[in-house]
C-alpha cells in the first residue's frame, strides 16, 4: 500500500474519518522509527506491573488534554499481551480508547496529537477501529511503540480484545491455549507471528466467531458510518 502524507490536523482527520473511501485507502507509515517491527523480539516474561503503569500514564496524558465535555464519555482500556500478567509477547502495549461515537470528535483528536502520537491506518477487520501510534524516547520501553485503537465500544475488535484479556485473566484454560499458541506462532518475524498466533488459538478462532470481525471488512453500513457536525 502506498504511503499516504501524514495528517497532523484534527480538522483535517476529523473530515478524513467522515468519508469513508478516504478511510479506507488511508495508510502512514514513519518511515523512521516504523522498521522497528522488522526486529521486535519475543519475551517470556514481560515486565507486566511496569507495562501496565506506562500504559495507564498514557492514558491519563491524553484523557487530560481532552476538552471537559468530551472527556467524561471516553473511557481507556489497557488490552493486549502486556495487559495480562505471564502472558508472554513483545514491548509494543496496545490499549483502547473508547469513544460514545464515530468517528471520534475534534477535541479528542486534538489531544492525541497534541501528546505526540499519529495516525497511521484503520484496522483490515473494521475501517472504524483506528490505529494510532505513539513512540517512546525514554525509560523502559524506549525505542518502542505504543498502539492506540479508537473505537466505539461495540466495534468488533474491540471487543474481541476485551474479551481476550478478560478470559486470560480469569479462565485457565483461555491462558495456557493464548499463550502456547503465541509460543508456537513466534518463528522470530513479527509479521508472521502476528498472523500465527491467530490461526492456532482456540480462544481467538470462538472470539472470530463471535464476533465474527471479518464480514465488517468491507466496512461499515451507511446506516453505521454516518458523518457528524
Amino acid at each position: 500500500m502506498p504511503n499516504s502524507p501524514k495528517i497532523e490536523s484534527a480538522e483535517e482527520l476529523f473530515e478524513l474519518y467522515n468519508d469513508f473511501e478516504r478511510v479506507k485507502s488511508y495508510y502512514y507509515k514513519d518511515t523512521r522509527t516504523d522498521t522497528h517491527f522488522d526486529t521486535e523480539k519475543f519475551y517470556m516474561d514481560l515486565p507486566f506491573q511496569e507495562i501496565k503503569q506506562i500504559v495507564a500514564d498514557c492514558g491519563e496524558a491524553i484523557l487530560a488534554k481532552v476538552p471537559e465535555d468530551e472527556r467524561s464519555s471516553l473511557r481507556w482500556e489497557h488490552v493486549g499481551s502486556t495487559s495480562i500478567e505471564g502472558m508472554p509477547g513483545t514491548t509494543l502495549p496496545d490499549a483502547l480508547l473508547i469513544i460514545p461515537e464515530f468517528p471520534p470528535g475534534k477535541g479528542t483528536i486534538q489531544a492525541l496529537l497534541d501528546c505526540g502520537y499519529y495516525y497511521n491506518c484503520s484496522s483490515f477487520l473494521d475501517y472504524r477501529d483506528l490505529w494510532w501510534f505513539g513512540d517512546f524516547t525514554q525509560g523502559l520501553l524506549k525505542g518502542h511503540k505504543i498502539t492506540i485503537h479508537v473505537v466505539t465500544e461495540d466495534n468488533p475488535a474491540a471487543c474481541m480484545l476485551l474479551d481476550t484479556r478478560d478470559m486470560c485473566r480469569t479462565q485457565e484454560w483461555a491462558f495456557k491455549d493464548y499463550k502456547e499458541a503465541k509460543v508456537e506462532a513466534w518463528k522470530g518475524n513479527f509479521g508472521e507471528y502476528k498472523m500465527g498466533k491467530g490461526s492456532k488459538s482456540k480462544l481467538l478462532a470462538m472470539l472470530r466467531e463471535k464476533y465474527n470481525p471479518v464480514s465488517s471488512v468491507m466496512g461499515p453500513d451507511s446506516q453505521v458510518f454516518k458523518t457528524r457536525e
